[in-house]
């Protein structure tokens, strides 16, 4: 009797391994599931929209990912592998280009994207690293969609074909059991006023800029459309990279001493955002932005709201500092791993702008100078983050004198003897 129950339970387990080994399979074949039910007639761009103020909210939200330094333009380009549990993530190509980009889309499969994350032409709900924007303002929401009709060069026609993003089986799984969409309608939203500094200072930290993806406990448990809701909500601990593969560990933004923004006043919270240095003086890395498109009133509004916050229970482990060569050793080359420069301009790391040809650019130091001081003074188009305020003379010097040296005779060439 107990061996014929061995045996049945036995065929019972090969049974059910069978049938759950045939279901994956059937969804690995069908891939994400399609939300039908959503339809770009139920939502719309209420308004007319700023194309000068929706350049400085894509500049703020989407250039990030977006950008092809390559193109100069929206063109996509390969994510970092704080995404690869994912699998092979693209940022799409969002020019005006009507066959690679969104050229033909509609302002109602503009809003139906944002508003819900879902595709509106393939139905399939983006994968987190693509952040749907279910709580943006109307005003806001106009704002970006006339910067993208515009004739900005970032989002000229540029038929950049580029692999779509691959998802791995366990992303597949969640696409069909745990993500979900966003709203599947629009609803108004009205954007808080500077009068309202902390509602204002939570819309932009939660709706807009959506602070919480990167600074709360894991990149995959994020939620769009209840903030709040989000795991360990801006306790921190995510872990990133650079484009140079390097591991960073995102720090919390709750009011706790360790690991957060106790006892930070308002100058250094600030600094931090438009100037990208930290409390302690040391230059805050990719992937965090630059946030100089900011107004005097939103950032006083971020600080208010995240003097709100509760300080989290525990802080982050953080991996150990990049490791940066001795001033004594190499002043130039100091001053380019000071500044993180590696992070976009080292040798294996993807989609960088490759240093080859500055020298060629920017014949002299003057040039070469300003356009490091600030490259928006120089390119319009620039997508390189301002170094003006994290420099001074003596630092310049040296860093010239190593990004010449490093395109000359390599990166790793010794300083010039004295």
């Amino acid at each position: 009797m107990v061996r014929k129950l061995l045996r049945i339970g036995a065929i019972l387990t090969v049974v059910v391994a069978l049938l759950v080994g045939a279901a994956a399979g059937v969804l690995w074949v069908l891939g994400p599931p399609t939300h039908e039910g959503y339809d770009p007639g139920d939502f719309e761009v209420v308004g007319e929209g700023d194309p000068i103020v929706g350049r400085r909210l894509v500049e703020l939200m989407c250039v990030r990912c977006h950008f092809d330094p390559e193109s100069d333009a929206l063109a996509g380009r390969s994510l970092g592998r704080e995404y690869n549990a994912l699998g092979r993530p693209h940022a799409s190509n969002i020019t005006r280009d009507e066959i690679r980009g969104i050229g033909e889309w509609t302002d109602a499969e503009l809003a139906m994207l944002f508003r819900s994350g879902v595709h509106p032409r393939r139905k399939e709900l983006l994968p987190p690293y693509m952040p749907s924007l279910p709580n943006v303002s109307d005003v806001d929401l106009a704002h970006i969609v006339a910067f993208l009709r515009s004739d900005h060069g970032w989002v000229a026609p540029h038929r950049k074909a580029d692999p779509p993003s691959a998802l791995k089986y366990s992303a597949v799984l969640s696409a069909w059991f745990e993500w979900q969409p966003g709203r599947d309608h629009s609803v108004p939203v009205l954007r808080p006023d500077e009068a309202e500094p902390i509602a204002l200072g939570a819309y932009l930290a939660n709706d807009l800029l959506q602070c919480h993806g990167c600074h709360s406990a894991a990149l995959d448990e994020v939620d769009w459309l209840v903030p709040a809701d989000t795991k360990g909500f801006y306790e921190g601990g995510a872990v990133l990279v650079d484009l140079a593969q390097h591991k960073v560990v995102a720090p919390g933004l709750t009011q706790r001493a360790e690991g957060g923004l106790a006892g930070w006043s308002y100058e250094e919270f600030r600094r931090a955002l438009v100037d990208g240095a930290g409390k302690d003086g040391a230059v805050l890395r990719w992937p965090m932005p630059r946030y100089r498109g900011l107004s005097e009133g939103e950032l006083s509004a971020l600080y208010a709201y995240f003097k709100t916050l509760p300080a989290a229970a525990e802080a982050p482990a953080r991996k150990a500092p990049y490791k940066v060569v001795p001033q004594i050793v190499d002043p130039g080359r100091h001053e380019f791993e000071r500044l993180g420069c590696p992070s976009c301009h080292d040798p294996d790391a993807k989609d960088y702008r490759s240093l080859e040809g500055i020298t060629e650019t920017y014949p002299d130091d003057a040039s070469l100078a300003a356009y490091i001081s600030d490259p928006r003074s120089v390119d319009a188009n620039a997508w390189m983050p301002a170094y003006d305020n994290l420099v001074d003379e003596a630092q310049m010097k040296a860093l010239l004198e190593y990004v010449r040296r490093r395109v000359e005779r390599g990166p790793y060439a010794p300083p010039p003897k004295e």
